[in-house]
C-alpha cells in the first residue's frame, strides 16, 4: 500500500468515527442501542426499527457508480437475507459534487451490475450475470424505498460542527469541546471497534456519561497534581456530600483494575474494617469489590486475599456467593446478620465484612443483586465497564493506599 493509499484508509477510519459520535450525540432518545462495526460500520436499534450506516470519505472525487459499488452491494446482500425485518439502509459519503444524482431503482440496477457489486452478491467465486440482476428488479425497487444516501460534511467542517454540538448542548467552553469532549469522544469510538462481538454496544446515554467522567478524571488529575492532595480530598468530599454518598445511605462499590498494586490485599482488608467491622456504626453498609482482570489470575488473586487475612490473624469473612464453585445470588444477596455491643449502636460481630466479586459475574447477574444506590468508585483506570451500576462515580487514579484509604473510607 501506498503512502498516499494508507493516508486515505486512516483518514477514512477516523472520518468515520468522528461521524458515529455526530449521529450518536444527535440522536433524539437516550436508550437507543447502537453498535460500533455491527453489521455495517454504526447500527442503531429503535423502537420497531433499525439502521444500518455505512461512512465513505472521498476528498477531491466526484460521484460515480463505482464509488458506491461496494457499500450499496453490502447493504442489497443483507436486505436480500432480511427482507422481512424493518431496516433502513444509510449511506453517508463525503464527495465534491455539490449534490448527488437522483436515487432511482434504475440507478441502484446499474450500481449493482459493476462487477465488484456482482461478486459481492454471488455465492461463488463468480460473479452474477447482468441478466441475473435485472431480474431482480422487484427486489431492487423494494431496497430502494429503503435506502438513503446523503452528501456529508468535509473532514474540518464535520469536526467544528461536533465541537459546536457539545459546546451548545453540554453547555462548555469552546476550548473544553475542542480538547477535551472532541479527542475522548472519538477515543470511546475507536475502543469500542476493537473489541469483540457483543461488546460494541453503546446508548447515547452511556456515551455523554463516558464524556463527562473523562473531564473528572483531568480535573481530579489537575488538583492533585497541581494543588496537591488535600485539595483533591476536599473535593471528592463535596461530591460526595452533594450526592448524600454516605457508608449508611448507599452501598459502596470499589472496581479494582490493577491487581498488582503494591499491598493490594492489605489495602483491600484494611478499606472493609472502615465498614462492616467491629466498634463501626451498625448502620454501616457493606463494602463490594469487584476485581477486573483476566479470570485466570483471578483465583490466585483471592487466594492472596484469604492468606493475608490468615496472616493477619484477623476475623474477616467475605461473602463471594460461592463464585469458585458455582455462583449463588441469593447467597451473595443474603442481608447482613450481626450483633450489636451491649444497648449501643456500634457492631460487635456480622455474618461478613465485605463482598468480593470478579467483574464478569458482577456485571451478568447485577440486574438480580439487591443494591439500591450504589456510589462507585475506580481505580487505576480512566474508564469504566460499569456505567450501568451508577451515574455516582469517582476515578481515583495515581494515588497511593493510604490516600484512596481516606477518600472512600471516611
Amino acid at each position: 500500500m501506498s503512502t498516499r493509499s494508507a493516508e486515505a484508509s486512516i483518514r477514512g477510519y477516523n472520518y468515520q468515527f468522528l461521524h458515529t459520535v455526530k449521529d450518536i450525540i444527535e440522536l433524539a432518545s437516550d436508550d437507543n442501542l447502537c453498535t460500533v462495526e455491527g453489521v455495517e460500520d454504526f447500527d442503531i436499534e429503535k423502537d420497531t426499527e433499525k439502521d444500518l450506516i455505512q461512512y465513505k470519505y472521498h476528498e477531491n472525487k466526484d460521484f460515480q457508480n463505482s464509488r458506491i459499488a461496494k457499500p450499496i452491494a453490502l447493504m442489497f446482500k443483507y436486505f436480500l437475507e432480511n427482507r422481512d425485518k424493518e431496516i433502513n439502509y444509510r449511506l453517508f459519503i463525503y464527495l465534491i459534487d455539490d449534490e448527488f444524482p437522483d436515487k432511482d431503482d434504475t440507478r441502484i440496477t446499474n450500481i449493482l451490475k459493476i462487477k465488484e457489486a456482482r461478486k459481492i452478491l454471488s455465492n461463488s467465486e463468480t460473479e452474477l450475470t447482468l441478466e441475473e440482476i435485472d431480474n431482480m428488479s422487484e427486489d431492487i425497487s423494494s431496497f430502494n424505498e429503503k435506502l438513503f444516501w446523503k452528501k456529508t460534511q468535509k473532514y474540518s467542517e464535520l469536526e467544528e460542527n461536533i465541537i459546536n454540538i457539545f459546546e451548545t448542548n453540554l453547555g462548555i467552553s469552546n476550548s473544553e469541546s475542542k480538547i477535551i469532549y472532541l479527542a475522548n469522544a472519538v477515543k470511546i469510538i475507536s475502543d469500542l471497534s476493537m473489541k469483540e462481538d457483543g461488546e460494541r454496544n453503546i446508548t447515547k446515554r452511556d456515551f455523554l456519561n463516558r464524556l463527562k467522567l473523562y473531564e473528572k478524571v483531568i480535573h481530579s488529575s489537575f488538583l492533585n497534581r497541581v494543588k496537591g492532595f488535600s485539595k483533591l480530598k476536599s473535593y471528592y468530599k463535596k461530591q460526595k456530600n452533594s450526592l448524600n454518598i454516605k457508608k449508611d445511605t448507599v452501598s459502596y462499590v470499589v472496581q479494582i483494575n490493577n491487581i498488582n498494586r503494591d499491598n493490594i490485599a492489605q489495602f483491600v482488608i484494611e478499606l472493609s474494617k472502615k465498614f462492616c467491622y467491629k466498634d463501626n456504626k451498625s448502620t454501616y453498609k457493606p463494602i463490594t469489590f469487584v476485581i477486573n482482570c483476566p479470570i485466570e489470575r483471578y483465583k490466585e488473586f483471592k487466594k492472596n486475599i484469604f492468606n493475608y487475612i490468615l496472616s493477619e490473624n484477623e476475623l474477616i469473612k467475605i461473602n463471594d456467593g460461592y463464585e469458585d464453585y458455582k455462583f449463588n445470588i441469593n447467597i451473595f444477596n443474603e442481608k447482613l446478620f450481626s450483633t450489636k455491643k451491649g444497648n449501643g449502636n456500634k457492631y460487635n460481630s456480622v455474618s461478613f465484612n465485605f463482598k468480593f466479586i470478579h467483574q464478569s459475574i458482577f456485571k451478568a447477574k447485577f440486574e438480580n443483586m439487591n443494591y439500591s444506590s450504589i456510589g462507585l468508585f475506580i481505580i487505576d483506570n480512566s474508564c469504566t465497564d460499569l456505567l450501568e451500576v451508577s451515574e455516582k462515580l469517582f476515578y481515583l487514579n495515581n494515588l497511593t493506599n493510604e490516600q484512596m484509604l481516606e477518600i472512600i473510607g471516611e
